[in-house]
């Protein structure tokens, strides 16, 4: 008879298996059903998967309540008509908050001054003239413009020019070579 298949081995192998501690497995919460009743005495009853766990004596039993899925699905539409009504109040808000803004910046309501520190005052008047800025950019440009279009036109004259001179030097030479010759 084998060794491995002995009748003592055997035995030694099951009670060692049952001697070693088993692992539970950890299971996720979110698919078990749970109930929280409040009892009048102030005490809490939590039911989990027909099982009850609370800090009261009395267990009673508890109805599962079932899913109702359409139920959901128009609490879900409910909710997004009230977010959609809310963001559609605060775009209109907005629009008019705007429209005030618009309306204090183009009458040139002026600053008052004499309720800022002097830090605020300097930097309040440091400000850029932006229009000033807009004015020495647009000359700025227009400069550049024309640079760039007399640049092109001196760099064309002067290719004319060296085509021209290397002409007349192609021609005095040939002149110089002819009367040498003769």
């Amino acid at each position: 008879m084998d060794h491995l298949h002995s009748p003592d081995n055997i035995l030694s192998i099951e009670e060692s298996l049952i001697n070693e501690p088993v692992v539970q497995k950890r299971r996720s919460s979110v698919f078990q059903s749970k109930s929280i009743i409040h009892n009048g005495a102030g005490s809490l009853q939590v039911a989990e998967d027909d099982r009850t766990v609370g800090n009261s004596s009395k267990n009673p039993q508890l109805q599962e309540e079932t899913f109702n899925l359409e139920e959901y699905i128009i609490c879900l539409r409910n909710e997004r008509k009230e977010w959609l009504e809310t963001l559609k109040e605060r775009k209109r808000q907005r629009r008019g908050l705007m429209k005030k803004k618009l309306s204090v910046e183009s009458q040139g309501q002026h600053l008052d001054y004499s309720v800022l520190t002097e830090h605020e005052k300097a930097f309040v008047s440091a400000k850029p003239n932006y229009h000033d800025i807009y004015k020495n950019y647009k000359k700025l440009s227009d400069i550049s413009l024309k640079t760039q279009l007399l640049r092109s036109l001196v760099y064309k004259l002067n290719r004319n020019f060296i085509l021209q001179m290397e002409g007349r030097l192609q021609g005095a030479t040939k002149k110089i070579i002819k009367e040498s010759v003769s």
